[in-house]
């Protein structure tokens, strides 16, 4: 798929995913049982988070994406690894959660989260390994781009 064929399709499913959270907010207006409610909003939570990974996406196939500074990154890197952390411990809770449970509704909702908190673990992983450390712009890695192969190492004429 090119460069317009991708931002065509991108397009496309933020569109679809929109419509989602419209259809589920209409049909939830007037729905009394919390507990459907709820599932289906949050349903549509992922539909709105969908959207906004999209537009993103877009952004980043249109162009490239800014670098992080360094202090950026050290303050993000800390939220993360903090995140990260939090992440293992609703997983384990929200197992013994369902796992001791008699209510099979708490049961339902506590693997669901429990898989959410899964998924957010992995891509924090993932977030850290693949943005936090590679986009980093450092003083040494504009040092390098700048000096590197020059003769002069930045003094004026050798």
């Amino acid at each position: 798929m090119n460069k317009e064929e991708t931002l065509a399709f991108i397009d496309k499913q933020i569109d679809l995913e929109l419509k989602i959270v419209k259809i589920v907010e209409e049909n939830v207006a007037q729905l009394g049982n919390a507990f459907v409610k709820d599932l289906l909003l949050a349903i549509s939570t992922d539909s709105k988070k969908h959207a906004a990974l999209l537009k993103s996406l877009r952004k980043a196939v249109e162009g490239p994406t800014p670098f992080i500074s360094e202090q950026e990154r050290d303050k993000i890197a800390k939220g993360i690894e903090a995140h990260i952390k939090m992440e293992e411990q609703a997983v384990e809770t929200y197992g013994e959660l369902a796992e001791k449970s008699d209510n099979e509704q708490v049961k339902t909702i506590a693997l669901m989260i429990r898989e959410d908190e899964f998924r957010h673990h992995a891509l924090l992983k993932e977030l850290h390994k693949a943005v936090i450390e590679p986009e980093t712009l450092t003083e040494d890695l504009i040092w390098d781009v700048m000096w590197k192969d020059s003769p002069w190492k930045g003094s004026p004429g050798g």
